[in-house]
């Protein structure tokens, strides 16, 4: 399960920056060098102008890469066409990281759940695909040309240093694999184009660690591996989005090599997208609850950390820096349940207080920086 309704959020982000509290109290050792980046998304802490500007400004303090993902749609009929974008669309495209920080940029053709096709950025993201697109698909000359133009107008405008034009793509194999060959063949004629353009830009998509080591139930019976193998051969990046606190079928506590498998792939490695639930989280819609503690959170970017230290990753994201639990408040059933999947997984809480796993996190950014 992997739905991210977030993305209906991520329009609210202003350029705006604001004091957070932080705090390196509890910190472990200092390792001396580090070969990797550590990064945030921008998610913000609640839907206020505070909540937008005290996660930004922790982004920007806690990291070497900040992470732009756009993941509410795209404007389909706009870029085929070659017609102007939204203000929306443009706001974003305006964002830059400050001076000496890296840019990710990340790009969906896949919906919210990962089950088809992206809806439209419009005025807003997240509506509703128009006719004919919502029949077309991910192989369509139009989809293709679309997805292009759109992905090369952001390399254009934004400039990352790193580019993944697919989102946790091997998801649509688990949901609905008799649209997984028209996927593979938008993203292979993608990245051809924009490697065409930019050959020096890393160009990737982002797999599901828990799809791809069958933890997730709608994985149990596709070939997972061998997919993403094959997909792989158009990657220059293996980039992970890991939240072992979504599924029941991850071992607690988290073991050593739980994440070795990635250096099978024969590429760079790198964290696209991660967390962990510092607290235990009740969703009544599912009736389920979520386990995780801040000794958990803590184990986890302790050994996530290590292992990018090891294994040489590219650079390694938390998605939250601060807890949303406010966000979730705001939104309506059942999207505010499947918000707080994630509303623990900052490194710190929504009052700006450090967790345990901050501690470890800036121990790591305050190593020296040695590729």
């Amino acid at each position: 399960m992997r739905p991210v309704r977030r993305a209906t959020l991520l329009a609210v982000l202003s350029l705006l920056l604001a004091g957070c509290r932080s705090s390196a109290q509890d910190a472990p050792p200092a390792p001396a060098t580090r070969p990797f980046d550590l990064g945030f998304t921008r998610w913000p802490a609640d839907l206020t102008l505070g909540g937008v500007t005290m996660a930004q400004h922790f982004a920007h303090q806690h990291g070497d890469v900040v992470s732009v993902m756009f993941i509410g749609g795209i404007p389909w009929p706009e870029a085929l066409a070659g017609k102007p974008f939204s203000k929306d669309v443009e706001d974003n495209f305006a964002y830059r990281p400050p001076d000496g920080k890296k840019l990710f940029l990340s790009i969906s053709p896949l919906n919210d759940d990962r089950s088809g096709m992206a809806p439209y950025w419009g005025e807003k993201d997240n509506l509703p695909l128009p006719e004919p697109w919502s029949k077309l698909a991910f192989d369509s000359p139009e989809v293709e040309q679309a997805f292009l133009n759109f992905t090369l107008r952001a390399v254009k405008a934004m400039h990352p240093d790193y580019l993944a034009v697919g989102i946790e793509l091997n998801v649509l194999l688990s949901k609905a694999p008799a649209k997984w060959p028209a996927l593979k063949t938008l993203y292979r004629a993608t990245y051809e184009a924009v490697k065409k353009q930019y050959p020096e830009l890393p160009v990737f998509f982002t797999t599901e660690v828990l799809h791809y080591k069958k933890l997730a139930s709608e994985a149990k019976g596709v070939d997972q591996e061998r997919e993403v193998a094959d997909l792989m051969r158009h990657s220059d990046v293996f980039a992970m989005s890991i939240y072992p606190h979504m599924s029941y079928d991850v071992p607690r506590p988290l073991p050593d090599d739980f994440l070795d498998f990635a250096t099978r792939l024969g590429k760079p490695i790198a964290v696209s997208e991660s967390g962990m639930t510092s607290r235990n989280v009740e969703l009544k819609a599912f009736k389920l609850t979520l386990h995780g503690s801040e000794g958990e959170q803590r184990h986890f970017t302790d050994l996530l950390l290590r292992t990018a230290a090891r294994d040489r990753y590219l650079f390694a994201i938390t998605f939250a820096t601060t807890d949303f639990e406010k966000l979730c408040a705001k939104l309506p059933a059942p999207v505010d349940d499947l918000a707080r999947i994630w509303a623990y997984t900052g490194l710190q809480t929504s009052a700006g207080e450090a967790k345990p796993a901050l501690a470890v996190w800036d121990a790591w950014l305050r190593a020296r920086y040695e590729r």
